[in-house]
């Protein structure tokens, strides 16, 4: 087959290595952040050599950005989010995200990557093209376009807004909390921030 015919040189890649690989890294970051994160303990947690590890990934910041990316993909994959989200689109991924304890751990680890690893943070953006980001700004500009959010609404304002309410909801809510209760949660942000909610949606959290 032609796709055979283009196949470099050498052994195949083994595609169960590369997931064991990066399954380890994501875990070693829930687990004690990207500070936790080495070639060596990956290789370990993996069950592969070290030279498998190196292979794929150079360094460790490669090796970190290459498993949030594909957790990222994974997320946007499992909860099945179209194109253009709706409002409930976006209220149904985080609650199925926020209302899993080894996302919050995960996210909560996060939070600190901008500010204490800025390269890294600016690879991961710039490898995932900040899909998730970019899918809530156009959500916002849409709803503004379509009458459900005031015309002069500020769009990255808003956006910002929605971003400290994930902050907010990660650092004061339990990690055993429900995913009706994070929707309600949110529906009320949504709400408050000015955005026409459906009447089935202003539930109380």
């Amino acid at each position: 087959m032609r796709s055979e015919q283009r196949r470099p040189p050498g052994r195949p890649r083994d595609l169960r290595a590369d997931d064991a690989v990066l399954a380890a890294a994501l875990d070693l970051i829930a687990e004690a952040g990207v500070e936790g994160v080495s070639i060596d303990q990956a290789a370990r947690r993996a069950g592969v050599a070290r030279t498998t590890v190196y292979r794929r990934y150079a360094t460790r910041d490669d090796l970190a950005v290459a498993a949030l990316v594909a957790n990222e993909a994974a997320v946007l994959v499992s909860f099945q989010v179209p194109d253009q989200p709706s409002l409930a689109d976006l209220v149904a991924t985080w609650s199925a995200g926020l209302s899993e304890p080894r996302s919050r751990i995960l996210l909560r680890r996060m939070m600190s990557v901008p500010r204490e690893h800025p390269e890294l943070w600016a690879a991961f953006r710039a490898a995932s093209a900040g899909s998730r980001d970019q899918s809530v700004h156009d959500l916002v500009i849409r709803a503004r376009e379509e009458g459900q959010l005031a015309a002069d609404a500020d769009v990255e304002m808003v956006q910002a807004m929605l971003t400290g309410a994930v902050a907010v909801h990660l650092t004061n809510y339990p990690d055993d909390v429900s995913a009706e209760e994070v929707a309600a949660y949110f529906w009320r942000v949504l709400r408050t921030l000015g955005f026409e909610v459906p009447p089935r949606s202003r539930g109380r959290s």
